[in-house]
């Protein structure tokens, strides 16, 4: 049931109506979000998940599922960024880090500054490597950072970045960091094959110090096991369970004038609602059963994606090939939760289903 703010809120409904209408524009040309993310603000979505103590208001009632499946299904690459936005702000919003809160998390919840998170080189990306891809060393009044953050989303647009490195010992620590620093380098925004405008890239820190009033979590080892979040959350299963969902509204629309669609599209359906089901479960009661772990619901989402845009794009015929299309649009972006945030559990499911042939009739 959604609360009262979701459904007494005309700028919600609006929000994303407008977002949808600029989706096809800022994809094509690869166009940063602004005009979408104000709209976000507008509707009140940029304080959910802060205290009200900062300015912002706690969700109740699946407000921010519901937003992400609502975004999503409008833009994937609004909903991405917004995603960025508020695991930088989870981090924050459960440190015990009083002043660092007071100082930053107010104008995120107005939407006056925009932050973001580079944390994936601490738990899947370049842990294969010898040496830590970010290292720190401290000194009486914070750390000095040396490296390279590999995949930060917006960085050249945002004010403020939640990023993490190694210290000599091993242990690891999270900072929140401007990003107008002396010592950093702005990488040029990464052509993806879908996504390409949410402005992901690269930062080199040269030796860049960053106080100890700015420090968010640690020392300590493995930082990512806490405060939530990670590879194989519930979130990303909720946006690719968003591209699913649009990808199989799109679909309903061309079965309602054709025969040969409905037996498939009703399928498609049914998998939909069984899947938001166990994902609201999954969500209200921390469930750790077998089918309803985080990493079985992202397989899940995973597979309907591929095959609900791809069943559009079979639907759609030559004209959903054609760049611009609802369904060409759809198809690259499914393609994207094979790389984001997807562990290897998950990734070892979708190679068996690649990998199995289909029963032949």
């Amino acid at each position: 049931m959604l609360s009262e703010f979701l459904t007494n809120n005309p700028e919600y409904l609006r929000a994303f109506q407008e977002i949808a209408k600029q989706a096809e524009v800022i994809d094509i040309e690869n166009r940063w979000p602004r005009e979408q993310l104000q709209c976000l603000t507008e509707a009140g979505i940029s304080a959910l998940g802060i205290p009200e103590t900062y300015g912002g208001r706690v969700p109740v009632n699946q407000e921010m599922e519901t937003v992400y499946l609502d975004c999503t299904s409008a833009c994937l690459t609004t909903s991405f960024v917004l995603s960025q936005r508020n695991a930088a702000i989870q981090r924050i919003v459960a440190c015990s880090n009083e002043s660092l809160k007071q100082s930053v998390l107010p104008d995120l919840a107005s939407g006056k500054t925009f932050a973001t998170v580079g944390i994936s080189h601490l738990s899947s990306s370049g842990q294969h490597l010898e040496k830590p891809l970010v290292t720190a060393h401290e000194t009486d009044q914070g750390f000095v950072l040396t490296g390279m953050v590999p995949w930060i989303t917006g960085a050249i647009h945002a004010d403020l970045l939640v990023t993490g490195a190694t210290l000599e010992d091993g242990k690891q620590i999270l900072l929140a960091m401007e990003t107008d620093l002396e010592g950093i380098e702005l990488g040029t925004p990464i052509n993806m094959l879908s996504l390409t405008a949410s402005a992901t890239g690269n930062m080199h820190l040269n030796e860049v110090f960053i106080p100890k009033e700015n420090l968010v979590a640690g020392p300590t080892e493995n930082i990512m096991k806490s405060g939530g979040g990670g590879t194989g959350s519930l979130t990303t299963s909720l946006i690719a369970t968003g591209v699913a969902r649009r990808a199989i509204l799109a679909l309903a629309q061309e079965a309602e004038h054709r025969e040969d669609l409905q037996t498939e599209c009703e399928q498609l359906i049914a998998e939909l609602t069984d899947l938001l089901k166990d994902l609201e479960t999954a969500q209200t009661n921390s469930c750790e059963e077998k089918n309803l772990t985080p990493q079985n619901m992202r397989a899940r989402s995973n597979s309907l994606v591929l095959r609900a845009s791809q069943a559009y794009l079979t639907a759609a015929k030559g004209r959903g090939f054609v760049h611009g299309h609802l369904a060409e649009r759809t198809v690259r972006e499914a393609m994207f939760f094979l790389v984001w945030s997807c562990p290897q559990t998950v990734a070892q499911a979708a190679l068996r289903e690649f990998a199995c042939p289909p029963a032949w009739v």
